[in-house]
């Protein structure tokens, strides 16, 4: 959707700077400053509100891999070492 604004004289050379630094459009420059600023201003999400649909994913329920693992680690260093 195109849209216009205008711009000092200052900015629109920082804008063309600033272009030609990155070698994109003066378009692209725009776009990715204010997805950036847009960006600054959503609320943040924290750790578990990012990994939430992931939590429980594997269904395993309470027989782990990591305790079955320790269970057959243990009985093997009683055998090991029983007297």
């Amino acid at each position: 959707m195109p849209l216009s604004i205008r711009l000092g004289e200052h900015l629109e050379e920082r804008l063309a700077r600033a272009s030609r630094k990155l070698r994109v459009a003066k378009t692209e420059v725009i776009k990715r400053s204010l997805t950036s600023f847009l960006d600054q201003m959503e609320p943040v999400k924290t750790a578990y509100e990012l990994g939430q649909d992931l939590f429980g994913a594997d269904d395993t329920g309470p027989s782990t891999v990591s305790a079955t693992y320790k269970k057959r680690l243990k009985a093997k260093l009683r055998a090991k070492h029983h007297r």
